[in-house]
């Protein structure tokens, strides 16, 4: 409970004054709850004395004390409750912000899946623990400090007697609540994995309905399923052995007070009102008591779910790394620019650069020594897997590299303000990624203010135009999604109009024409040429065909370079390039526009990657 509550008390800082004023309430609330006993007392000490003013004065102030109590108790919940939301939206804020800037290795150890639990299933836990569960923790704190304080004046003796039932509930509370927080973390990892499983076969579908791997999948979900039943339910076995003891504490504490205080009535000891009183005291602590155990338990799965969301929280800012020690300029001649600034391409500069993902012992790319000039439009081709789209992962700035690897302007990577440099960059994935909205939200993301007339000359800039005309809303048509309702062709042309109003000096394209047909995708490439003037293009395709129109062409095989020169040297080479557009250009003559033989959809290719 208390590293919950540390973990907590950051969040609730910031609205401390809130969170002070919902304990006053709970305080208020529970001195007039207080009175009741004692007011209980005095009437029955004035029934004795066959005072029935007394007894009429005693009543109206315990009704008026438990109305007062009541609105007290409801404003104490929509104070600590209020908070407790506010704590869950500042929470979320953040994790979502550090998601939005975290290292491309994190995504590659965690699926979406098991993040889409943590940022639902486990802030779910947190906000319970910090509305509710404060409600309770603080309600149970003072109910017990100011009940015992008035238990102990009025019999000294029978408190010891009643609490007595509290000191064996606590030694069984810490055993069974080890076995609560063993099981929570294993419930909610299985609920994780779920989570993956679901994503993977929604976003698979298409896949495995065309493969038949559906009963395999079923399996293989039944099983994750079974698993995280059988820890949810040796779980709720644990949680249920709490309910019962918290249960019983006062019926036997009870027990024990009207047997000895019931002697000291009779012995005239101790007086009836103060017996009555005393158990009235008694059962208050009954609810507080029996909300400790759902208390431990909430705290317990709240302790885990901040171990897995402070997996996220402790993310390092990738653009709020601070600035590393400037490496060495390398002596490639290239000049080093003053500043980064628009429309003018940098140069980029590979030094002994190697990489290797995290799940993978053997580099993927390197040793590479490469110069890209400014300005230059530089074609990487090469066989599937041989590290195009990881030199261009590296470009962006997501994987973190050694020092003195990639220099951008003659300056280390490393030592550049990446938020400033992701702002020069446009980058086209291959699989056109599309958000849920209109064609011209999408269109537009990165300048929602786009006037008409220029987004209909995007339109035409990306060959859109007759698409479009098919389209029943036009521009207005919902995409769906991810962009479920365009094809291929259509998601990669609407990712490069968007890249186009971006206006990047550094264009980072991964086979942005992939499922197109090749007329249409020489006609695009030749009106985008124009407006990329002046930027740094690196581009990679599976098409060779297309990069004989790049001034710089580069092969790579197994992540080193094979050969690399410009178009026509490469062509007259009789190397890997030469082969490769050989194999194109004989299978176009056979009446295919692609050299592996895809099956065509209209105008476009149907392809899964390269």
């Amino acid at each position: 409970m208390l590293l919950t509550l540390r973990c907590l008390w950051p969040w609730l800082q910031p609205h401390r004054v809130v969170l002070l004023s919902g304990s006053l309430w709970i305080l208020l609330s529970n001195l007039l709850l207080l009175s009741l006993p004692l007011l209980l007392r005095q009437a029955i000490a004035a029934i004795e004395q066959h005072d029935w003013n007394q007894v009429r004065f005693c009543a109206a102030l315990m009704v008026l004390a438990t109305l007062l109590g009541a609105l007290s108790r409801v404003q104490s919940r929509l104070q600590i409750l209020g908070c407790g939301r506010r704590v869950e939206v500042d929470l979320r804020r953040q994790l979502f912000g550090r998601l939005l800037d975290a290292p491309a290795p994190f995504f590659d150890r965690l699926g979406t899946g098991d993040l889409i639990s943590r940022l639902t299933n486990d802030l779910t836990q947190v906000r319970m623990v910090a509305g509710f569960g404060l409600v309770s923790l603080i309600n149970a704190l003072v109910v017990y400090s100011l009940t015992l304080t008035a238990m102990l004046w009025l019999a000294p003796l029978l408190s010891l007697l009643a609490l007595l039932p509290f000191v064996l509930l606590l030694w069984a509370v810490k055993r069974i609540s080890r076995q609560v927080l063993h099981y929570s973390a294993r419930t909610q990892e299985q609920l994780g994995g779920l989570s993956d499983r679901v994503d993977e076969a929604f976003n698979g579908q298409r896949s495995l309905r065309s493969a038949g791997f559906e009963p395999l999948v079923q399996r293989q979900f039944d099983a994750a399923n079974a698993a995280y039943l059988a820890d949810a339910e040796a779980l709720a076995r644990s949680r249920s052995l709490l309910v019962p003891l918290m249960s019983l504490v006062t019926p036997v504490g009870l027990l024990l007070v009207l047997f000895v205080g019931g002697r000291q009535v009779i012995a005239g000891s101790l007086q009836l009102g103060d017996l009555v009183a005393f158990n009235a005291f008694l059962v208050q602590l009954a609810m507080p008591t029996l909300m400790l155990g759902w208390i431990l338990t909430l705290f317990q799965r709240a302790a885990t779910a901040f171990e897995r969301l402070d997996l996220v929280l402790q993310l390092p800012a990738v653009a709020a790394h601070p600035p590393a020690p400037p490496a060495p300029v390398p002596p490639c001649g290239a000049p080093a620019a003053e500043a980064l600034g628009p429309r003018s391409g940098p140069t980029l500069r590979l030094q002994g650069l190697r990489f290797a993902y995290e799940s993978q012992r053997t580099a993927v790319l390197g040793p590479l020594d490469l110069t890209i000039a400014s300005g230059q439009c530089v074609a990487l081709v090469g066989p599937v897997a041989c590290g195009k789209t990881s030199l261009l992962r590296l470009l962006t700035g997501r994987y973190p590299l050694p020092p003195g690897m990639l220099f951008i302007d003659g300056r280390d990577i490393g030592s550049l303000d990446l938020e400033d440099y992701r702002r020069r960059l446009s980058v086209v994935l291959q699989e056109g990624q599309l958000f849920s909205g209109s064609l011209a939200q999408n269109l537009t993301f990165a300048a929602p203010a786009t006037p008409a007339e220029q987004i209909d000359e995007l339109v035409r800039q990306v060959c859109l135009d007759e698409d479009l005309a098919r389209l029943p809303a036009g521009l207005a048509s919902r995409v769906g999604e991810g962009g479920l309702t365009l094809s291929g062709g259509q998601r990669q042309r609407v990712a490069l109009g968007r890249a186009l109003l971006r206006r990047g000096d550094l264009w980072l394209l991964d086979d942005p024409f992939s499922h197109l047909d090749g007329a249409t995708a020489d006609r695009l490439w030749r009106q985008l040429r124009p407006q990329l003037a002046g930027c740094t293009v690196v581009l990679a395709l599976s098409r060779v065909r297309l990069a004989c129109q790049a001034d710089w062409v580069i092969c790579l095989e197994q992540g080193r370079v094979r050969e690399q020169g410009t178009p026509a040297t490469l062509q007259h080479s009789g190397g890997d390039f030469a082969r490769r557009l050989r194999q194109e250009q004989l299978a176009e003559e056979l009446g295919t526009n692609d050299a592996s033989s895809l099956s065509r959809q209209g105008g476009e290719v149907v392809a899964d990657g390269r």
